[in-house]
């Protein structure tokens, strides 16, 4: 999640730091804020979403079956850095949600509001910042601290990378008319040991279905049932040699997960093999891993989509950054603390 202000004076809100998202939108009561405008449906901006009932709106769904409602509006959106640095958008295009199923009914008192949309669609936070940002975004995920806690890191725009180091690795972006981050996926590798998928397994169809995105709003990553239960049949052959108790009531999406012994710490790697580079994943970061309650998950997951889905527990640990001037993925090891406020 990241933290942004929105309005006049300015509420703080949490939403989910989301790449495969367009829209900007939060819960919010537009009756605190002198700055909100709302949109009427003859403004250009309105083309972006339905007209209903003269009034802009839009409907999110999302696969664990929640959706938010609400109106487009210009609003005052403030983003605060490091020290006392403090950037100011005025007008920035958003979502006002006032209908919402399935999220947190504590939203509009400090819990996660809504999505930041840092997607390529024109909507985007990043596109609307566009030239003020530089078209560039950088990310670095934290890992939970051994008692559960998190630190916080930075979302940084522009020049404020940092990532510069002979480790780097980067790959092209793919252009797709729904202007998601697509990757050129060529194999996975589970234990150093590749995969061997055929050479057009994750390549778009001339539909344009399948390929391969990246996507931080989504925690697991996903893959068509045919890939996945490969991968699975790798994962469990792996676990066998342990001898770990394997428990059959996995949360769903999820399809494999095991008791976890006292001492057990031999997770496999699992790697991404793009086009001109390869991410490489420490075990603990391939799976979801409760200690206290002595079990884990492998947080890879089948669906019906052609599309494979790099999710954020894959991500965690590595500085991510998107340079949307020259369409680039560049990727580095990093301990994403040392980031930290």
């Amino acid at each position: 999640m990241v933290r942004l202000f929105i309005g006049t004076p300015s509420k703080g809100v949490l939403l989910i730091l989301d790449t495969g998202s367009a829209l900007i939108y939060a819960i919010f009561d537009p009756r605190k804020s002198s700055s909100f405008q709302k949109i009427n449906c003859d403004h250009p901006d309105c083309t972006y979403f339905k007209c209903v009932n003269e009034q802009c709106v839009y409907t999110m769904k999302y696969a664990d079956q929640s959706v938010t409602k609400g109106f487009a509006a210009h609003e005052t959106i403030s983003v605060i850095g490091k020290g006392e640095g403090k950037a100011i958008f005025h007008g920035a295009l958003f979502g006002c949600s006032n209908d919402n199923h399935g999220f947190d009914e504590d939203a509009r008192d400090g819990a996660l509001a809504g999505v930041l949309g840092l997607s390529r669609v024109t909507i985007s936070f990043i596109s609307q910042l566009g030239s003020i940002i530089k078209k560039r975004f950088s990310y670095c995920l934290v890992i939970p601290l051994p008692n559960g806690e998190y630190t916080s890191s930075y979302l940084k725009f522009g020049t404020d990378m940092g990532y510069r180091r002979p480790s780097t690795q980067a790959t092209k972006f793919i252009n797709h008319p729904n202007n998601f981050y697509y990757l050129s996926l060529k194999d996975i590798s589970i234990d150093n040991e590749r995969m061997n998928f055929p050479p057009d397994t994750f390549d778009i169809t001339v539909s344009g279905e399948g390929g391969c995105i990246i996507d931080s709003g989504s925690v697991l990553t996903y893959f068509h049932s045919d890939v996945y239960w490969k991968l699975h049949e790798k994962f469990v052959s792996y676990f066998e040699r342990f001898q770990l108790a394997q428990l059959s009531d996995c949360p769903e999406p999820i399809q494999l997960c095991y008791f976890l012994p006292e001492t057990f710490n031999r997770f496999p790697s699992m790697a991404f093999y793009f086009e001109d580079a390869n991410l490489r994943i420490d075990g603990e970061n391939v799976f979801i891993i409760d200690y206290e309650n002595h079990f884990f998950l492998l947080a890879v997951a089948p669906h019906d989509d052609l599309v494979a889905l790099i999710g954020s527990q894959q991500q965690r640990d590595t500085r991510f950054v998107y340079d949307l001037n020259i369409d680039l993925l560049s990727f580095v090891k990093e301990n994403c603390s040392d980031d930290s406020a």
